[in-house]
């Protein structure tokens, strides 16, 4: 992420469909690193990803960034958080870390990717935040973290879901020779490539 995006995300004064937020705390802190999954399991499942902030209080919707202490700061890693990550996500999540500096506060800073494949499951339960089986996503009507709500958000998913699988079969195609054409001739008759094809048989 570039510091023209992080400063722009910072000046934010609520959550966006793809950005979250959450409050400060170590990673010792269960709850927090539970929630945090849960919000890397949602924007993998979001076209483009999505962004996470650890770092920032919400206090009934009024966003409140005061970083971490470097204790904490110290504390988020990216190994650490991809081995918590992967007892969770099925297909693991694929993320960025960074620690980044606004106004003098410490913040962690998450990049989370959209699935490669087929969306994210959740694998496993943990007390009544994280279900195992559920597909978690940011959906359209509220910028937070939830199991699909609607028929348009599962319909979001399926298309992108889709368009990869769409693109992986054009792709292994063009690996073995297999030749697409984008387009089909409409101004040559059948009779016209037949002719063409007959060459000099004729």
């Amino acid at each position: 992420m570039i510091e023209e995006d992080f400063i722009e995300i910072m000046g934010l004064d609520h959550e966006v469909n793809g950005v979250e937020f959450k409050s400060p705390g170590p990673m010792t802190n269960r709850q927090l690193v539970m929630r945090v999954i849960k919000a890397i399991l949602g924007m993998s499942n979001r076209r483009d990803g999505g962004t996470i902030i650890i770092g920032v209080e919400d206090n009934q919707g009024v966003l409140n960034p005061i970083g971490l202490p470097p204790s904490d700061l110290n504390e988020w890693t990216h190994d650490a958080l991809s081995d918590r990550v992967a007892n969770y996500a099925d297909p693991n999540a694929t993320f960025t870390l960074e620690k980044r500096e606004y106004e003098g506060n410490s913040y962690v800073v998450l990049a989370v990717e959209e699935f490669s494949d087929v969306p994210v499951l959740c694998k496993r339960d943990y007390d009544d935040l994280l279900r195992a089986g559920a597909c978690y996503v940011r959906p359209r009507r509220k910028p937070e973290t939830t199991e699909i709500p609607t028929q348009a958000d599962m319909r979001d998913l399926l298309d992108l879901a889709t368009e990869k699988g769409v693109t992986r079969f054009l792709e292994r195609a063009k690996g073995v020779g297999l030749f697409i054409s984008p387009t089909i001739e409409t101004s040559t008759s059948d009779q016209d490539r037949f002719d063409e094809q007959l060459g000099d048989l004729r």
